[in-house]
């Protein structure tokens, strides 16, 4: 079994580990420490946090879902909006 790295490190370090997918191990190395993870391929990713999980958000799924939910609630409320000024305010025009 791959042991877990327990790094104690002050402020920021360059620390690259075997920590992506696919590994070379039959599981891959967990270091929570860890400025960045390379996989077996080469590929390197630094293990920062994105811009939308500083801002909350899980991941890019759940942004999404809420952002949608947001577009289509105030296109709602407009439409709302839109024909109650219409029905009502706007029927003394001619």
């Amino acid at each position: 079994a791959i042991p877990s790295l327990d790094l104690q490190f002050e402020g920021r370090s360059s620390f690259v580990a075997d920590c992506g997918n696919p590994s070379e191990f039959d599981e891959s190395l967990i270091c929570e420490d860890c400025t960045m993870c390379c996989n077996a391929q080469g590929d390197c990713y630094p293990k920062e946090d994105t811009l939308i999980q500083e801002l909350g958000f899980h991941d890019y799924v759940e942004f999404t879902w809420v952002f949608f939910a947001c577009v289509f609630g105030i296109s709602g409320a407009l439409a709302f909006i839109s024909r109650v000024y219409d029905k009502y305010l706007n029927r003394n025009v001619s």
